[in-house]
């Protein structure tokens, strides 16, 4: 069982509620701070999740010790929530840049289901977090390059012929399929802002996201499809398009999104620990914005014709990616 904890009133309370607005999309905003660790851990580095009730702004946050509990509470919450419209978050890739999926020779409907089957089906992570990682990642690099990449960052116990513990310079990873991007578009829009945000590829170290992945995409696959949950499930943008309500007005509705906390800035005196405070946080923005009638726009945002296409087809989005980025004009013309 995880530890809950409830904010202390005026905290995450604070945004007022629009008493009688009937704008909002969600009920309910669940956000997700995930972890790849290996053990059972709680505190800093380890899993938390915040349920937030949109019209009250009351939140209810977590801490799980293990990404089994995590997802058994997750499955619960969802489960509960039947007749509400519930808005779910994790703060992990859903998806690789585009080509992956067709340079691993994974078979499926469209690529990135073919690379949630693949993940969730070879992952393997017991009750004690003990998982195969990296295993599945060199097996990857394996299917789609001669060398190293594009997965990298193993433990230097663990690296081998396919996967290495260091990034190869000037990343460009080669493959039947032509060339592998380091970063999705939707993350290029977060470094295009100057703002720091790792690559998927990357499994080990400050601020990593790979190995998150690894782990994560398989609980997603799982809540998306439980037979207890399918009918009332879709992934954004995958799914539902681009669209201001991923909902299409159903009174009965889970949203999967992929989230990242860097998208809003730090509030530290939320929770001493930095990865609670950042999903107090951003559910905490997000309700806000949902009860401003505003939440519509980040599910519909601006997007040229080969990032939507992209999106759509492989890479996803990160809900509340920035707008692109000014074009400098100090360069010559």
């Amino acid at each position: 069982m995880g530890e809950v904890v409830r904010a202390p009133a005026g905290t995450i309370g604070a945004t007022a509620v629009n008493e009688g607005d009937d704008r909002a999309v969600f009920d309910l905003v669940v956000i997700v701070d995930w972890s790849g660790s290996s053990t059972p851990r709680s505190g800093g580095d380890s899993i938390w999740s915040c349920a937030l009730d949109v019209d009250s702004g009351e939140p209810v946050l977590e801490n799980h010790r293990t990404r089994g509990a995590a997802r058994d509470h997750l499955h619960s919450v969802l489960l509960s929530s039947a007749g509400q419209r519930v808005l779910l978050g994790f703060d992990f890739s859903y998806a690789y840049p585009e080509g992956t999926t067709a340079a691993a020779g994974l078979p499926g409907a469209s690529a990135w289901q073919a690379m949630w089957a693949h993940l969730a089906a070879e992952i393997v992570d017991d009750e004690r977090n003990r998982n195969n990682r990296f295993e599945v990642a060199a097996a990857l690099n394996a299917r789609i390059s001669s060398g190293h990449g594009p997965f990298w960052g193993s433990p230097p116990g663990r690296a081998g012929e396919s996967l290495s513990a260091r990034k190869a310079p000037g990343f460009a990873h080669f493959s039947a399929g032509g060339v592998l991007a380091e970063f999705r578009a939707t993350e290029r829009r977060f470094l295009d802002n100057r703002l720091r945000i790792a690559s998927t590829w990357q499994l080990l170290g400050a601020g990593s996201v790979g190995s998150q992945s690894l782990t994560g995409i398989p609980v997603l696959h799982h809540l998306r499809h439980h037979p207890q949950l399918a009918a009332r499930s879709s992934v954004w943008p995958f799914e539902t398009g681009f669209t201001p309500d991923p909902t299409f007005g159903r009174g009965d509705a889970i949203v999967h999104a992929e989230i990242w906390p860097g998208s809003i800035p730090l509030d530290r005196t939320l929770h001493v620990v930095r990865d609670a405070a950042q999903v107090l946080g951003l559910s905490r923005h997000l309700a806000a914005l949902d009860r401003a009638g505003e939440l519509g726009a980040l599910f519909a945002p601006e997007l040229s014709d080969a990032e939507r296409d992209a999106a759509l087809r492989e890479e996803g989005w990160i809900l509340g990616a920035p707008a692109p980025a000014p074009i400098s004009r100090s360069g010559p013309l």
